[in-house]
């Protein structure tokens, strides 16, 4: 329990440090009072000697764990922002590489084609004229 405990510090310590000075009440102090869901009177023990503590610090802990993950979404957000849209820049560069490879060949091919069929024409005529054929109107 205590290393989930240590990962998930050094996770927010990890966050707090690459996220911009402007983001700094996102993740609460040691110092600051974070309130906890208060518990019915139903669920608690009636004297100290029926509390299960490990049960109880397993439950405080999560709830704390999930507040201070709620906020610090807004720190994951501008980070996977700032992460989605390095893949995505990366992502356009190589989409346009690969469009522009594919319309330059794609150009050669239709360039070869045209060549082709005029060279094709061209010695149809030059047939036609020796054979003394009228070359066809086309």
């Amino acid at each position: 329990m205590d290393d989930e405990i240590q990962r998930l510090a050094g996770q927010l310590r990890a966050l707090a440090a690459s996220t911009p000075e402007g983001d700094e009440d996102a993740i609460p102090m040691l110092t600051e009072v974070v309130e906890v869901p208060r518990y019915d009177s139903s669920e608690l023990p009636q004297t100290l000697t029926g509390i299960d503590w490990p049960q109880l610090a397993l439950r405080v802990q999560e709830n704390v764990l999930e507040r201070l993950l709620n906020r610090s979404e807004a720190l994951l957000d501008a980070q996977l922002r700032a992460s989605l849209q390095a893949v995505i820049g990366r992502a356009a560069e190589s989409l346009a590489a690969d469009l522009g490879a594919t319309l330059q060949e794609l150009i050669r091919d239709l360039v070869a084609r045209a060549v082709t069929e005029e060279l094709t024409r061209v010695h149809d005529e030059v047939v036609r004229a020796r054979s003394g054929v009228r070359p066809d109107p086309r």
